[in-house]
């Protein structure tokens, strides 16, 4: 019984994209890398109107009948976003936050992954030698 409610749960909660105001969801989460997609197939229209809040006005990021875009090279920050479909009113608007990784956590991958590539280095030096010793001796 256990198991099948923690199935459902992972069904419906994995599925699931995570909604920001009533017309735009985050499609692709990579606020830890710099990137996010922002998707509004739920919204009635042909053509979308996405502005990002900077300073105090509004700008125009993407313009178009997609309704997906890829935000990426964001910086860590607080970003704003809003959008219209057929030349309405916007939607509600909804906060963005990007935290990168910490730099330990790259540092960490970094140093692990040197440690293997000298392990597999000393591992063919070894190999090798033992096999240049094995060459002069009948089988």
């Amino acid at each position: 019984m256990l198991f099948r409610i923690l199935m459902l749960m992972t069904v419906f909660t994995a599925s699931a994209p995570l909604a920001f105001g009533q017309t735009l969801t985050l499609a692709d989460d990579g606020r830890s890398a710099g990137y996010a997609t922002l998707a509004w197939a739920a919204v009635d229209g042909n053509s979308f109107l996405l502005e990002e809040y900077e300073g105090d006005e509004w700008h125009t990021i993407y313009e178009g009948g997609d309704r997906a875009t890829t935000l990426s090279g964001l910086v860590d920050g607080s970003y704003r976003f809003r959008l219209s479909a057929d030349g309405g009113a916007p939607g509600p608007e909804f906060d963005l936050t990007v935290a990168h990784h910490p730099l330990s956590r790259a540092f960490g991958f970094f140093g692990a992954g040197a440690v293997m590539l000298a392990v597999l280095i000393v591992l063919l030096v070894v190999g090798a030698r033992r096999h240049e010793g094995d060459e002069g001796e009948p089988s």
